[in-house]
């Protein structure tokens, strides 16, 4: 299997592939939608992250947004830096 048949949509190949550590522009994202708004649902992640999810701008299925003291407590958590785990970010 070829770097083409994994990733049709890297253009740049000659590029490793890295993790987002971005620290500014963050957001809390709901691992769950459905779940609660609490931090073991809360994931940080940049804003070019959480548009790349699969459910953000979902219409009609948005989750409640989280307080802000989960948000606080989130980011702090995640050192102030966006935890995005995919091998290509934006």
């Amino acid at each position: 299997m070829n770097i083409l048949h994994l990733y049709p949509n890297q253009l740049n190949l000659n590029v490793m592939a890295s993790r987002c550590t971005k620290t500014t522009n963050l957001e809390v994202h709901h691992m769950n939608k459905y779940g609660l708004n609490t931090l073991s649902n809360a994931k940080v992640l940049c804003h070019s992250c959480h548009v790349n999810t699969h459910t953000y701008g979902d219409p009609g299925h948005s989750a409640t947004p989280f307080p802000q003291s989960v948000k606080d407590e989130a980011i702090k958590n995640a050192g102030n830096r966006c935890q995005c785990e995919r091998d290509y970010c934006h």
